[in-house]
């Protein structure tokens, strides 16, 4: 696997911690102009909705409003729980697999161990991601009739929708493992893509979904087939 050539170097402060020195306010993200920009994406398929109604549905596939309910739904429910385990984390000290004194960072690097350099890259990579999440997901339902599927008249037997269930299961984890190994023994994939996800040294629930903006398009596809 390949490796970071810079050690990272954690200094203890002095001093009792506040929580604020380790607890980052997940529900509206660490970047005023990132959450501006996904709550813009979050909220101009309802402007559509309410300029263009009903023009919008395609056929077979769920109306629009209740598409653009779901993705409300989805970054809600995962600022929550990511904001639920880092909770649990810091407040059972205990069951960290990691020494609390590892995660008391120096100045200028956040709670994972990333300097500002990698976080401004990071921001502007969050951007790019938060756009082409948008665009795939509305191309998706567009030119993909009943990739969104309508609600069935009379649904499916238990029986089919279980072997549903466990095919995605593993057909989506299989892809999922050998897309993120070749990421990593790969060179040209982990130099200029995958290693900005490792610039956490530290990782935490957050980091999920802080990668290369290609690195979650990628996923997103994978995980939508």
């Amino acid at each position: 696997m390949a490796t970071s050539q810079q050690s990272y170097v954690w200094v203890e402060p002095e001093g009792k911690l506040r929580m604020s020195d380790h607890f980052s306010s997940l529900l509206f993200g660490g970047s005023i102009s990132n959450t501006i920009l996904e709550f813009v994406t979050l909220v101009a398929p309802l402007v559509a909705m309410a300029f263009f109604g009903d023009t919008l549905n395609v056929e077979n596939s769920m109306p629009f409003s209740e598409l653009a309910i779901f993705f409300i739904i989805c970054a809600v429910v995962r600022r929550v729980y990511n904001a639920y385990l880092e909770a649990v984390y810091f407040s059972f000290p205990s069951k960290r697999t990691q020494p609390p004194k590892e995660h008391r960072l120096k100045q200028e690097k956040d709670l994972c161990g990333r300097d500002l350099e990698q976080l401004t890259l990071l921001h502007f990579h969050d951007k790019l991601t938060i756009l082409s999440q948008f665009a795939l997901n509305f191309a998706m339902y567009f030119y993909l009739p009943g990739f969104y599927p309508a609600a069935e008249e009379q649904p499916q037997l238990l029986h089919k929708r279980f072997v549903k269930l466990v095919l995605n299961h593993y057909v989506m984890s299989f892809g999922m493992y050998w897309a993120h190994r070749s990421l990593h023994v790969i060179p040209y994939l982990w130099e200029n893509i995958h290693s900005v996800h490792h610039y956490a040294k530290h990782p935490l629930s957050r980091n999920t979904y802080e990668d290369h903006w290609f690195d979650n398009f990628f996923n997103a596809i994978i995980g939508h087939i």
